[in-house]
């Protein structure tokens, strides 16, 4: 191949594909292979550390990420001689959602929802290995040869590590899109994430992002002021799916979803209520419908519910890890008491999460009120920026990285859900050990591992939990470097 004079081996050009202000993508056909491909060959030179670190960041987010269906996959990646590097991504024929908002408008509602679900998905897989997009906006979803959606241009993305600067100018953001924490410098996080995830579904339902005019252009100031003002209805669409996108951009960070496989799941769970027929006279009641799609594996731990009363009042539920629900004053939950030695959701220090004292190593560590979860808890990756914990739940028969062997109370001086924080905390150090995890152990699988091959961590409260008054952590457990799909820490009988 020979691009401005320098050659390529093993590639063949057609056509340039788009040209932005940092890269020029051209179809190009991978010789070696006999297949078509986009060749992302960047303008900018390798000239300083800091270019040669942005580059090497893309390749090894987007190369971690690209087995997953929704992920555009990097087949190989180089220098050219002139120092201009390059990537070799699958062809993505369809073009992006961008593309397609400008020639076609709005797309339907149900398949909006259904692109944010396997983004979400995405986004989820990325944040469990410890990516952080940065730069999710329609112009990066492309359109592969079979028309699925695929997040691409990790070109912004953060793997976060100690001692590693994540900032980011503003003039790499997209504005539109960029989550209001941006505008101030702040350190990413998932969250930011999630709010571009929810502001791309709702541009892909209306048009164009929820706080940009139909015609003219923002200045950063304007942007910052709009980021404070509600989220406008969408015509025709339910309540429901707007509600999700609206508690997704919250202006507060920790107002938001939890993370972005609670948007994921939070989105799957509205599947056949994302429109909403007018019928004069009768007021309007998103109806769900149990409805699946194939390759998309939701759990039913963070799930959102729609509660319509007489009035036509819309109430909210995101149900949190826990399994305690943070309701809008129009919903309402139940629990019921199982033992005098649980405690339940309508009793206790653990609302909302049924434990045990019987047989539990954790309530004999003197002075912290810990208990066993009754029924196993497990957890997929864990990922942890500036002390901040974003985990999902797991079910304990499919593959999981972490289990819950304690669960206490946050101590009277140690009330934070900063991780970094709580896991410095004398008390916490005592009750989050290996010896406390290895007296938990439960079956012949788990106590064959050695204790010393298990890594023990805190998992804090999330900051919706912690606002709406639960005051809980759990000691977590993972045999180091390795998956399970069974449960090691269930209470004895």
């Amino acid at each position: 191949m020979r691009i401005n004079h320098l050659e390529l081996p093993g590639y063949e050009v057609l056509e340039v594909l788009g040209q932005g202000g940092f890269a020029t993508v051209y179809r190009a056909r991978q010789l070696a292979v006999g297949r078509e491909v986009a060749l992302k060959i960047d303008s900018r030179t390798l000239s300083s550390d800091r270019d040669r670190q942005r580059f090497m960041r893309e390749v090894t987010a987007a190369g971690q990420l690209s087995g997953h269906p929704h992920v555009v996959a990097v087949y190989d990646a180089g220098v050219l001689p002139d120092g201009r590097p390059y990537m070799v991504l699958e062809l993505c024929p369809g073009g992006s959602l961008s593309d397609r908002l400008h020639k076609d408008g709005p797309l339907p509602a149900n398949e909006a929802r259904d692109i944010g679900v396997r983004i979400a998905d995405a986004l989820a897989a990325a944040h469990a290995a410890g990516v952080l997009h940065r730069d999710i906006k329609p112009g990066n979803i492309m359109i592969d040869q079979y028309g699925a959606v695929a997040l691409a241009d990790f070109g912004l993305a953060a793997m976060p590590r100690p001692g590693h600067e994540l900032s980011v100018t503003r003039e790499a953001l997209t504005p539109a899109y960029a989550p209001p924490e941006a505008f101030r410098m702040a350190e990413p996080t998932p969250a930011g994430d999630v709010y571009s995830l929810a502001a791309t579904v709702y541009a892909l339902l209306q048009g164009r992002p929820p706080h940009f005019p139909e015609e003219g252009s923002l200045s950063i100031a304007e942007i910052i002021t709009r980021h404070d003002q509600p989220i406008p209805d969408l015509p025709g669409v339910s309540p429901a799916l707007t509600e999700v996108l609206r508690h997704s951009m919250a202006p507060d960070p920790a107002r938001r979803l939890p993370g972005a496989a609670a948007l994921r799941d939070a989105l799957a769970a509205l599947a056949g209520t994302e429109t909403v027929p007018i019928v004069p006279g009768r007021p309007v009641r998103p109806v769900r419908q149990a409805r699946r799609r194939p390759r998309l594996a939701v759990p039913a731990v963070v799930m959102a519910t729609v509660v319509v009363g007489a009035g036509g009042v819309l109430g909210y539920q995101q149900w949190v890890p826990d399994g305690t629900p943070s309701a809008s004053p129009s919903s309402s939950s139940s629990t019921s008491t199982d033992s005098k030695a649980t405690a339940t959701a309508s009793a206790g220090a653990f609302p909302g999460v049924a434990t045990t004292t019987d047989n539990c190593p954790a309530a004999s560590v003197a002075g912290l009120h810990a208990a066993c979860t009754t029924t196993a808890e497990c957890w997929g990756g864990m990922v942890v920026i500036t002390g901040n914990v974003t985990i999902t739940r797991s079910d304990c028969l499919a593959t999981h990285v972490w289990e819950t062997f304690a669960i206490a109370p946050l101590p009277s001086d140690g009330m934070t859900v900063n991780q970094q924080e709580l896991e410095k905390h004398p008390d916490i150090l005592r009750l989050c050990s290996r010896e406390v995890m290895a007296k938990s152990r439960r079956g012949s699988a788990a106590l064959a591992v050695d204790p010393a091959d298990w890594t023990v961590d805190v998992l804090p409260p999330t900051p919706t939990q912690y606002a709406d008054g639960l005051r809980v952590f759990r000691c977590v457990a993972t045999v180091t470097g390795k998956e399970s799909a069974a449960a090691y820490f269930r209470p004895r009988s």
